[in-house]
């Protein structure tokens, strides 16, 4: 195992790109993070693996044939030009059945335990039971559950040599389907990946983590991280899309407060991206999504927590609170939140189908060990002072909130999440209500298992303003002058035959909504990807300028674009 500097790493990875050689294996002590990391990826004969899958499945040399000569030695890897070629092989032969094949056997000859084929008891446990939402239901080829960065760094060599489709999935909270699953390809599930390190000033998160999780670990050790808000999402996903906080207001997106990511490139290169080391791949993680890698670790900045914050849930039953219930809205995103941001404030419209009810769910957060609100959540609380006593509201542990806000979620049901950004205004909130409950209510509001929600999340200059000074992110959000609304709308049923009717409702209400959001000159174009539906591109949103680095980022790390084309889900860069 040889040390290299930051220097000569660069040097090495950079001629790996362009001859398709590299060193071994290696170790670099970053200044970023703590002590001495791998990098690289671990020695195994990839060419033999593939060469033993080709020959029981009778269809030798199929990938084989087209390497290089001395691809399985120590010390190679592959090159764009090698892949150039086997593209043009799997077009002109075999469909993705036999590539996928190919991998399936691989992977299994050399992780037996960790590869679960169609038909047997892993493949069943681990593949529909990981995902939130029915939509998203498929039949991989096989299921891959890694328990290691060098796992996955094995895996994506055969993936790319095989040329199969492939997903990752981490906490398969997404409703779209082929987002975090494949048909016919390799699934790769990441929850083998466990643990959550406390070192200092930080916590070393493994990507196979659920947010649960690592809240009670940082709990335990009276600390707090920016993270989901709901236990039950998984940690990648979240927070390679931005990600919202209870503590954003103050610190920004959770992904501005990430300090390092491991990453497995898709040449099965293990890395870490962060301010002092491939700085340009750390900022387009942050909101750049799967494009890039699988990355394997998340570590994220902690602050003292010791004695607690105030914070619950509030319930509003009578719509007679609805006027109210805007204008506390409406003065917390313009005025509240910015004259406090130790604050957050989550305002839900909820209708329940099985009980015929209209309510209000309002989560109250306030980074205080005392149980006051203060004067930017003073109104919200003195809407129903019944409502208030019987809330939830408390002085509690930090990760405590999200485990409550989580313990109502289901995994199973029909789910559709989407969402749009207007600049905040009181009048086009009521407004957007009203489209939405005078459309989805009457038509759907009986049917079984109906709950429909639309919500209302602010994203402050102040905000903004904590994720420029940690260097940037990918979201385009720089140079905003006032509080942008982020209007979410979440549903859910029960029969796969409402489907089409339910979501040509939603497709109705989005459109009335943003005309009406442009109407006011209120419209924003950002689409905050963890909540975007399919077609809405929120990538493309965060502006040229982003999008164009980007694009650069991906061209450098993936130059074979192998998740561009390989990976079927997920919202992709424009333009490659």
């Amino acid at each position: 195992m040889v040390r290299l500097s930051t220097i000569a790493l660069g040097l090495v990875y950079g001629l790996s790109n362009v001859l398709g050689v590299v060193a071994d294996t290696a170790t670099l002590t970053d200044p970023a993070i703590d002590g001495a990391v791998n990098v690289g990826f671990p020695t195994v004969n990839i060419t033999a693996v593939l060469a033993e899958a080709e020959n029981e499945l009778g269809v030798n040399g199929t990938v084989t044939d087209n390497l290089p000569a001395d691809y399985g030695a120590p010390g190679t890897t592959i090159s764009a030009r090698d892949l150039e070629k086997l593209q043009e092989l799997r077009k002109r032969t075999f469909g993705n059945t036999v590539f996928g094949a190919i991998a399936c056997l691989s992977l299994k000859i050399l992780f037996p335990s960790k590869t679960a084929a169609v038909g047997s008891s892993n493949y069943a446990q681990w593949n529909n039971p990981s995902f939130w939402s029915s939509t998203t239901y498929m039949t991989p080829m096989c299921v891959f559950r890694p328990v290691s960065a060098d796992d996955i760094s094995c895996a994506m060599r055969i993936i790319a040599l095989s040329q199969t489709d492939f997903n990752v999935v981490g906490g398969g909270h997404s409703a779209i389907k082929g987002w975090a699953n494949a048909e016919d390809g390799v699934l790769i599930i990441l929850s083998g990946l466990t643990g959550v390190k406390i070192k200092s000033g930080y916590a070393e998160v493994s990507t196979g983590e659920r947010w649960g999780n690592v809240f009670t670990a940082l709990d335990q050790n009276k600390l707090m991280a920016l993270g989901g808000r709901m236990s039950t999402v998984g940690v990648p996903g979240l927070v390679l899309g931005g990600g919202i906080s209870y503590l954003s207001n103050n610190w920004g997106f959770v992904a501005d407060q990430v300090k390092n990511f491991e990453v497995v490139l898709a040449n099965g290169w293990v890395v870490n991206a962060n301010a002092g080391a491939n700085a340009d791949l750390f900022r387009a993680l942050k909101g750049g999504s799967s494009n890039f890698g699988i990355v394997t670790r998340v570590d994220l900045y902690t602050w003292p927590c010791t004695k607690g914050v105030y914070s619950g849930q509030l319930y509003f039953a009578d719509t007679r609170d609805y006027p109210k219930m805007f204008d506390a809205v409406y003065n917390y995103h313009t005025v509240g939140a910015l004259q406090d941001t130790q604050t957050h404030l989550i305002s839900a419209f909820v209708y329940v189908g099985a009980l015929g009810m209209h309510m209000g769910a309002f989560t109250a957060f306030r980074n205080v060990s005392v149980p006051d609100g203060g004067p930017a959540l003073k109104e919200v609380l003195e809407i129903n002072p019944a409502v208030t006593n019987s809330s939830t509201l408390q002085v509690r542990p930090y990760g405590t909130q999200a485990i409550e806000l989580g313990s109502g979620d289901m995994n199973g049901l029909r789910q559709d999440m989407r969402d749009f950004s207007v600049y905040a205004d009181k009048e086009l909130y009521k407004e957007l209500f009203q489209i939405w409950n005078t459309t989805m209510i009457p038509k759907h509001g009986s049917k079984t298992g109906f709950m429909g929600t639309i919500a209302f999340q602010p994203i402050t200059i102040k905000a903004v303003a904590a994720g420029v000074a940690r260097g940037g992110n990918s979201l385009g959000l720089e140079g905003n002058t006032k509080t942008m609304g982020i209007i979410n709308l979440t549903h859910q049923w029960a029969d796969p035959s409402h489907d089409a009717a339910i979501l040509a409702s939603l497709d109705e209400i989005m459109t009335a909504s943003i005309a009406r959001a442009k109407a006011r000159n209120a419209y924003h174009p950002y689409f905050y990807l963890n909540y975007a539906r399919k077609q809405d591109n929120p990538i493309g949103s965060y502006g040229t300028a982003s999008v164009n680095r980007l694009k650069i980022v991906s061209k450098y790390y993936d130059p074979c674009g192998i998740f561009q084309d390989r990976v079927p889900g997920g919202f992709k860069i424009p333009g490659l």
